[in-house]
């Protein structure tokens, strides 16, 4: 009679025997994952200890050999092969660059030193807790998906059987109105700063740049990295009309640097946008004034900094919110002017329109976040005036009924 075959990664009956006076020896039949069964041993001093010993060696070949980690590794360990990972997937250069800092700075001081098969989902939410109390829930949300990704490196090493923060549940951000400057809003914003601009101020000079800046941002719709990010070249301001070329983005680089990258945040973000004719104006004398200046721009930049290199928008966010604060327009920030973009857009031309300015897939990410919610009333009259009655008619005036008698209302509630 034949015995049936083991299943993979299953073993069958353990003996036991004593090999010496101070050894035991504990053996099985086990079935390895390449489908070969093989004779598995292991020794202790006692027949318990041997056999202790014989089920930690068979849990540890339930691993492939080829497997690059294993449930008795450390999280640190888990984390090296995820950075080749990631390295090697074609996410964005910044995309990278977060994940690499999220790694660094919460879950390898958190957790870096628990093992692999140790991570539990509660062990997971409590970690992902942690980040919320102590960075907020953006901060979270980020390191959560880069556990996910770090514990499906570790399940295509049979390292896990499930992916423990499948089971965690990440907190939602708290989504703003989106929040636009009206025309008005807007000519009283740029007044006061250039009137902030050319104040005089302690120290180093103001800079000089920042109401071009709104007016490029505000015209054009676009990111703040992809405005540093154009050249000369992308622009055409002889065609009918004038159009420019949105392809390329500005990026933080993992040491701090800041460069331009081929292709914007999304394929959705490469797109030709008309230029609007005061904007035409300004361009052309911004382009005579960097023929004159002294300072190179060997990039061919419409938006250089200060020495001709690229534009840091960081740096940028940091004088608009100083200038922001003193002019009274505290809660605009740089995105503020996509989103005015966005709404006078959506309003006059339609919400299709407003998203592929904006450089977004979805028409609903960009009236849930970019278009403002109408404030007044809106105007329908024109339309609803459809409905008027024709050549002066009229409705007819109800009939009128003569009042009943007495007796009668008597003789109607008696019966």
């Amino acid at each position: 009679m034949s015995r049936q075959p083991l299943p993979l990664g299953a073993w069958g009956t353990i003996h036991t025997k004593r090999t010496s006076a101070k050894t035991s020896l504990a053996e099985t039949r086990y079935r390895d994952l390449d489908g070969k069964v093989r004779r598995v041993e292991a020794r202790g001093p006692s027949a318990a200890a041997a056999r202790r010993a014989l089920q930690q060696k068979l849990a540890n070949r339930k691993t492939p050999r080829f497997g690059l980690i294993t449930s008795t590794d450390k999280i640190d360990r888990l984390i090296e092969i995820f950075l080749v990972d990631l390295e090697s997937s074609e996410r964005a250069a910044r995309t990278k660059d977060k994940y690499v800092y999220m790694v660094n700075k919460h879950i390898s001081p958190k957790i870096g030193s628990i093992r692999v098969g140790e991570a539990t989902s509660g062990l997971v939410d409590h970690f992902i807790r942690s980040v919320v109390e102590d960075s907020g829930p953006s901060t979270a949300r980020t390191c959560g998906a880069v556990l996910s990704w770090m514990f499906k490196v570790a399940l295509r090493h049979d390292a896990v059987v499930v992916n423990p923060v499948l089971g965690v549940s990440i907190p939602r951000l708290r989504t703003k109105k989106p929040q636009a400057l009206d025309v008005v809003q807007y000519q009283d914003l740029r007044k006061k700063l250039i009137a902030w601009e050319q104040a005089p101020a302690l120290g180093r000079p103001r800079s000089q740049e920042l109401h071009e800046i709104a007016d490029g941002l505000v015209a054009l719709g676009v990111r703040p990295g992809e405005l540093f990010s154009l050249l000369w070249e992308d622009l055409d301001l002889e065609a009918k009309p004038p159009t420019i070329f949105v392809h390329t983005t500005v990026i933080r680089t993992s040491n701090g640097g800041v460069t331009i990258q081929d292709h914007p945040k999304t394929r959705h973000g490469i797109r030709q946008l008309t230029v609007p004719d005061f904007l035409v104006q300004q361009l052309r004398d911004r382009r005579l004034r960097q023929t004159k200046s002294a300072v190179p721009n060997p990039l061919g930049l419409i938006f250089p900094s200060s020495t001709g290199t690229v534009t840091d928008a960081n740096n940028v966010g940091k004088i608009w919110r100083e200038a922001s604060d003193s002019i009274g327009y505290d809660w605009v920030t740089l995105k503020t002017f996509r989103k005015t973009n966005a709404t006078l857009i959506a309003r006059t031309l339609g919400p299709e329109a407003a998203a592929y300015q904006a450089g977004h897939s979805k028409v609903s990410m960009t009236q849930e976040h970019y278009i403002e919610e109408r404030r007044g009333a809106l105007d329908t009259r024109a339309v609803i005036d459809a409905f008027k009655p024709k050549d002066g008619s009229r409705q007819a005036p109800p009939a009128e009924h003569p009042a009943p008698k007495a007796g009668a209302q008597g003789l109607t509630a008696a019966g």
